[in-house]
């Protein structure tokens, strides 16, 4: 039985999901930004945030083999999933993931001292752990959200949890806790988060398993699953090559680096979490698949551009006059991260397009692709250059993401360049506009605030003059369908 929802509803539902997953998701990811990139950034040293990524990303490493890509293949059915699916999809990933919580657990004074970290950093590692396990129970009712696109009951753990989590972190932090003000502030927001889901989304747990059912699943379940372990291999494990070559240290400016360049990629997370299942089910008709990816493109690019090339016009005044200058050595790694996310927005709406259309063994080797060349040059860039090999090394691929073009075209007939054009041409005039002024004029944070403000200007007189009518006609069609 397919899901009572008609292509009104879903057009309805996936619009008033951007708007209540951009503002809320937005306002979340500034608040995470400002406290750990600027408020913590100004007391805690780069090693010290750097061994939170170090955890962090241990934890991410291990915790992709946890899930086989069965809730993605649920969100993926055509038909809607019975008692019977939702059972063994709960069954089998809360098995996995509690035998590896036990392993790190276990395991975790072994990774302290691989990467030098003391008793805090040992429990830290153990207590992200615990908070992994925790957020895993959320996946059932989160596909149920998510299958009828009800994206704004889906933000509201996300509200709550980070609410917890940064003002334990920052609270604790002032209190002289260092490190175990992040396993505090961890645990609290597993804790929260899995409460809120199962009081927005009541399902019954229950064990069970049906092989028929798992046979299903795994169909699609797996390639989807590896594309995201390639992703971990690709992104996740070479922090941790880099950490154990070039220190904590080194890994703080990375992270910091990708956290202000990435920020802006908020837009893209927000807008992925209702394309994968809105193109799942327009994929039987070509004509609204092809509309509703233009529109996605058009739409992500007109926030997303104008954040990245404005945060990269002041990017000079932010060091100086907000965080500290102890963190100018990442700067030149936040320009290459920041490269590679302007491809991200073209690559990752072409990727899910395919993967919702059950493409998924062509985004599979385009994963391969991308993770042996990681691992070719990382290593070979890291030793030449030092850490900022990662951001070389981002930036050079980061250019193959015209493959997802390519084999998104032998689907159905989008239109890149005219969904993009205008707003790249709006955004480079702002960021160029705003880099000249903030580094021959700024001179205070105050001065800061300010270029972001005439940035905003810049570009909305910008992209008004150069396709107002589009953008007047885009932006009218969500509120309205939001309404």
């Amino acid at each position: 039985m397919q899901d009572d929802i008609d292509i009104k509803t879903i057009k309805k539902r996936a619009l008033r999901g951007v708007m209540s997953l951009t503002f809320r998701r937005v306002a979340l990811q500034v608040i995470n930004f400002f406290s750990i990139n600027i408020i913590l950034a100004r007391f805690v040293s780069p090693e010290t945030l750097g061994i939170f990524n170090i955890g962090a990303s241990i934890i991410a490493f291990f915790a992709f083999f946890s899930d086989i890509g069965l809730a993605a293949a649920l969100i993926q059915k055509k038909e809607r999933p019975s008692q019977e699916h939702l059972t063994t999809t709960f069954s089998i990933q809360q098995f996995l993931v509690g035998c590896i919580t036990a392993a790190i657990f276990v395991f975790a004074p072994k990774f302290a001292s691989l990467y030098g970290l003391d008793q805090s950093g040992m429990w830290l590692i153990r207590a992200l752990a615990i908070s992994f396990f925790l957020s895993s129970l959320k996946v059932i009712p989160s596909v149920l959200l998510e299958r009828e696109l009800k994206f704004d009951l889906l933000v509201i753990p996300e509200i709550l949890e980070t609410i917890a989590f940064n003002g334990l972190l920052i609270g604790f932090t002032m209190a002289g806790y260092n490190l175990w003000a992040f396993v505090i502030a961890s645990l609290v927001r597993g804790l929260i988060g899995t409460v809120i889901m199962y009081g927005l989304a009541p399902w019954r747990v229950s064990l069970g398993l049906s092989r028929g059912v798992a046979k299903d699943l795994l169909s699609f379940g797996i390639p989807f699953q590896m594309n995201s372990v390639l992703a971990l291999l690709k992104d996740r494990v070479v922090p941790l090559f880099v950490a154990k070559v070039v220190g904590a240290s080194a890994i703080g400016f990375i992270t910091w680096a990708q956290a202000l360049a990435f920020l802006p990629l908020e837009v893209m997370n927000i807008a992925i979490r209702i394309m994968f299942p809105t193109y799942a089910r327009l994929q039987e008709d070509k004509g609204l698949l092809t509309r509703a990816v233009e529109k996605s493109l058009y739409l992500t690019t007109l926030f997303l551009y104008p954040m990245l090339a404005g945060l990269m016009g002041i990017m000079p005044g932010i060091v100086l006059y907000i965080v500290h200058s102890k963190w100018q050595p990442a700067v030149p790694s936040f320009y290459l991260f920041t490269l590679a996310a302007f491809w991200g927005a073209i690559s990752t709406t072409c990727t899910n397009a395919l993967n919702a259309t059950g493409h998924i063994k062509v985004t599979l080797r385009l994963m391969v692709f991308w993770t042996v060349i990681t691992w070719i040059l990382t290593p070979i860039l890291v030793v030449w250059m030092g850490f900022i090999g990662v951001g070389v090394t981002s930036a050079i691929i980061s250019f193959t993401s015209i493959l997802t073009v390519i084999e998104i075209k032998k689907i159905i007939p989008v239109r890149i360049l005219p969904s993009i054009g205008m707003q790249v041409a709006s955004s480079v005039f702002m960021g160029g506009t705003i880099y000249i002024l903030t580094t021959r004029f700024v001179h205070s944070a105050a001065g800061v605030f300010s270029m972001v403000g005439l940035g905003f200007l810049i570009y909305l007189v910008s992209i008004l003059f150069l396709d107002g009518k589009r953008v007047v006609r885009e932006v009218s069609s969500i509120v309205r369908r939001h309404e």
